[in-house]
């Protein structure tokens, strides 16, 4: 299967998938590590038209790896009108536990 035929079919897949379910989603959220698998996945999640939430959580992330998530959500929303980005910064909150 080439790629384009694999994109494709994910992307039916995941519709055909949303729109079996008893409550059909408006929206997709997906997490951005700023890795390829995350990379890819919100940018097949924007892909099929639904209102997609892109969402980086830093938790004492490595600066070079949050810059690459950064830069992804960027991407995606200047290529994709039906997405929207959110950076939650987890450091705080991940402190609390700790102490």
């Amino acid at each position: 299967m080439k790629t384009n035929e694999r994109v494709k079919f994910i992307l039916n897949w995941m519709k055909q998938y949303c729109h079996s379910i008893e409550y059909q989603p408006v929206t997709l959220v997906i997490g951005v590590s700023g890795g390829v698998d995350s990379a890819v996945t919100s940018t097949l999640a924007a892909k099929t038209g639904f209102n997609t939430i892109a969402v980086s959580m830093p938790i004492k992330q490595n600066l070079e790896q949050h810059d690459l998530s950064l830069r992804h959500l960027e991407w995606l929303k200047s290529n994709y009108s039906n997405v929207i980005t959110k950076v939650i910064n987890l450091d705080n909150i991940f402190s609390s536990f700790k102490q």
